[in-house]
């Protein structure tokens, strides 16, 4: 019975009112949500809202992947000092109302996290992470036995008391449904997968050092007057990586290799892995940013179009024009015999050879692939040996003057357009369309690759759109992507050089061949999940007849 003396203090009266526990649940509740609804308002829109926690939730199940005997250990204090509680309450001590309040607080705060959670597993992570909802899972099973004890069925046939313990009793077994799949795990038991290689493609990039300038690039003023407030203390730049080649190498020339960004994410430090994977192979790697937040006037009566993998967006044709002064920038402290000291230093008396070409780029950047072909082959570049390596690539331009010259491929091109069976951002028949692009070239030539997700051991392996970034690098990136890469920049490399031997072993490992589909094993012997190769994937493929809609 609620105590209605004057004299008992105020917040001793709150915290003992029968809806003062529940209140304090919403609250943790809202409190796991407000920065995307805050976002929300602020008029982000839903997938800007939701990214910083996607972003974190990466980093703590990453954290967890890499220190899961430091997890198992708290995880397993965390249940001691549960059953210490469970004790204590067994000789007849009831908590402190804080410490209730503290309780019902995290529940809230849980729900709310595994809510999210949840929502992100069904539209981008698809079973990709598995410690984070155990760790969840123990937390939540912890705090709710502190918090209410065993589970127990009510003696007495009260509404209040049977619904209490009918919450406790579901909690309790959701709890345990959220711990249960990573027991394995924790214990040892799961197959781990197969390590990076150590050898050969996919290995430690090599067998160059590398070094790093930064060359600002004047951004014109018509994309200067539509450029969002997001990138305003961005100064766009060309990142030039190159290789740090011996004093003596016989060589006097090396191949460049253009690498575009995906939307909203001109970060070099997402990409560092894969130009480390271009670069040390003896090439040179221009990393393009391009603004994503622009916003450019569009009339009334436009009608958006998005069909066969383009668009007519007026974007494109803004950041058409930030590539085209990125790669005057680029020509003239890389390419010119006046380039900059700071490309002087590094090669010395070699040059750079854009005859010899590596284009490309992951999600919005992957479809910006064809600005780059189309600026490159307008100056010539790639008139020798070209490759396009298309990574989840998303829409890419219909304008007609933005379309490359595809009559001036040259004989040696190849393409691999790659993407994870479970890409919840950019639908794969993008890609599909993409490749009805070069229908022009032989078949064999014009890949288009899925990474198959396989949840067979742990870490699982999950073919998701962030495979190529830093962020994501795991053991499918090292097999599926790096490995790809190493190959890629070997034969651009080794057809530069006129090395027969070399530019034979990569090209291998380029076509649809077990060097390529391989992706090792699991530590009991099972085969992961083979890469999928299709040709012609929009004609020939049952798979993809839907995207011929």
């Amino acid at each position: 019975m609620e105590d209605d003396n004057p004299t008992t203090p105020i917040l001793e009266r709150i915290t003992s009112s029968s809806g003062f526990l529940p209140l304090i649940f919403i609250f943790g509740l809202i409190s796991s949500i407000v920065e995307p609804i805050f976002l929300l308002l602020s008029g982000k829109d839903i997938s800007d809202a939701i990214w910083p926690y996607a972003y974190r939730t990466l980093q703590w199940t990453m954290a967890l992947r890499d220190d899961i005997f430091s997890f198992t250990l708290l995880m397993s204090v965390l249940l001691f000092l549960t059953f210490l509680v469970l004790q204590r309450q067994n000789k007849g001590h009831n908590n402190p109302r804080w410490a209730n309040a503290i309780g019902f607080f995290l529940i809230g705060l849980l729900i709310g996290f595994i809510s999210l959670f949840f929502a992100l597993d069904s539209f981008y992570l698809r079973g990709a992470f598995l410690l984070l909802p155990t760790m969840y899972g123990f937390i939540l099973l912890s705090v709710l036995l502190m918090v209410g004890g065993l589970p127990q069925i009510p003696r007495e046939r009260k509404p209040l008391l049977i619904t209490k313990h009918s919450l406790q009793i579901i909690g309790v077994f959701f709890a345990a449904w959220l711990v249960m799949p990573g027991i394995p795990a924790m214990v040892g038991m799961a197959p781990s997968p197969p390590p990076a290689p150590k050898i050969g493609y996919g290995a430690e990039p090599g067998p160059f050092a590398t070094s790093l300038s930064i060359h600002p690039y004047p951004v014109p003023q018509e994309v200067e007057d539509v450029r969002g407030d997001v990138e305003k203390d961005i100064e766009f730049s060309v990142y030039l990586t190159l290789p740090l080649l011996p004093e003596g190498a016989e060589n006097q020339s090396i191949p460049l290799a253009i690498l575009s960004h995906g939307w909203g994410y001109p970060t070099y430090g997402e990409y560092t892995d894969w130009i480390a994977h271009l670069s040390a192979k003896g090439m040179a790697v221009a990393f393009i940013q391009y603004p994503s937040y622009i916003d450019p006037d569009v009339e009334d009566d436009f009608v958006a179009v998005d069909e066969n993998g383009a668009s007519n967006w007026p974007h494109h044709i803004y950041r058409a024009q930030a590539f085209q002064a990125a790669f005057d920038q680029l020509e003239q402290v890389a390419l010119l015999e006046n380039r900059s000291a700071e490309v002087d230093d590094v090669l010395g008396n070699h040059t750079i050879d854009p005859s010899h070409l590596w284009i490309g780029g992951h999600s919005l950047g992957g479809a910006y692939v064809f600005l780059n072909l189309y600026e490159s082959l307008e100056r010539q570049w790639g008139n020798e040996t070209l490759f396009l390596d298309f990574e989840s690539p998303w829409t890419r331009p219909s304008h007609p003057e933005l379309q490359p010259n595809m009559s001036r491929l040259p004989d040696s091109t190849m393409i691999h357009i790659a993407q994870g069976v479970d890409d919840m951002t950019v639908d794969s028949c993008y890609s599909i369309h993409h490749q009805a692009m070069f229908s022009m070239l032989p078949q064999e030539h014009v890949l288009f690759i899925e990474l198959q997700s396989d949840l067979y051991g742990f870490p699982r392996l999950v073919g998701s759109h962030y495979l190529p970034t830093d962020s994501v690098h795991d053991t499918l990136a090292d097999w599926g992507v790096y490995r790809r890469i190493d190959a890629q920049a070997d034969w651009v490399v080794a057809r530069s050089r006129g090395d027969v031997f070399t530019e034979s072993w990569a090209y291998e490992h380029l076509i649809d061949s077990p060097l390529l589909t391989d992706m090792g094993k699991w530590s009991d012997g099972q085969d992961v999940l083979p890469l999928l190769i299709h040709h012609e994937a929009l004609l020939m493929s049952d798979k993809f007849s839907h995207c011929q809609k």
